[in-house]
């Protein structure tokens, strides 16, 4: 697992979200739907009602990220 901050451009080891019911619900849909397809460069965006917060959740196996930008390629393997 790794988590990213974008605002501050640099990763994080804990997180805390506090999600509404319908936000759970999204979350879990979405992660259910990632995981079924099961495909490496796929990824999924949830929004706040509001459109100002975002959570963006993607699948990742460290032997195959030459698919991925460099910034993730980087927090991959050296976080």
């Amino acid at each position: 697992m790794r988590i990213f901050d974008c605002d501050a451009d640099k990763s994080i080891k804990t997180i805390i979200l506090y999600l509404k019911i319908e936000e759970a619900i999204e979350l879990y849909d979405s992660l259910n739907t990632l995981t079924k397809r099961n495909e490496l460069t796929d990824h999924t965006h949830i929004n706040d009602s509001t459109f100002e917060h975002e959570i963006t959740i993607s699948l990742y196996d460290e032997q195959k990220i030459d698919m991925l930008n460099d910034n993730s390629k980087e927090i991959i393997l050296n976080e």
